[in-house]
């Protein structure tokens, strides 16, 4: 039981360095820098939403990994940076496009998930029925 956690925190880690270095790479951005510049901030929330919302990383997991990599950080900021996503998405319009490219791109079970869903919620009922069906065989 303790190698299979382990295994699953190692799973996370390696697909959130590779996402932040994809931010990175995107945006031009590193999320690890201690600033409160407005534009690292809604892309460490990018950051922070991917690893919650696709990877089902805890806010503790979160916290850990930046600390991990020099940013000084706590669960509550996670927490706070996780439920302002929506809200920078209104301002900034690549952060949806940098999470799209980075989901559609994903190789992992979950990122794969999300892709179908987003499929199968963007089609109409028979696209949907028939998708599903395919997915189940």
């Amino acid at each position: 039981m303790k190698r299979e956690y382990k295994s699953k925190r190692t799973k996370n880690i390696l697909f959130a360095q590779q996402t932040a270095r994809t931010i990175k790479i995107l945006s031009g951005i590193d999320v690890f820098e201690n600033t409160r510049r407005k534009d690292v901030i809604e892309t460490r929330s990018l950051l922070v939403y991917i690893l919650k919302s696709v990877e089902n990383m805890t806010l503790e997991s979160i916290k850990e990994f930046f600390t991990d990599n020099g940013k000084a950080y706590d669960h509550s900021t996670a927490l706070h940076a996780y439920n302002n996503y929506d809200m920078y998405c209104k301002t900034n319009k690549n952060l949806d496009k940098y999470y799209t490219q980075i989901v559609n791109h994903g190789s992992t079970v979950n990122t794969k998930k999300l892709v179908a869903k987003s499929i199968i919620d963007n089609s109409t009922v028979e696209v949907a029925e028939v998708f599903t069906y395919m997915m189940n065989r």
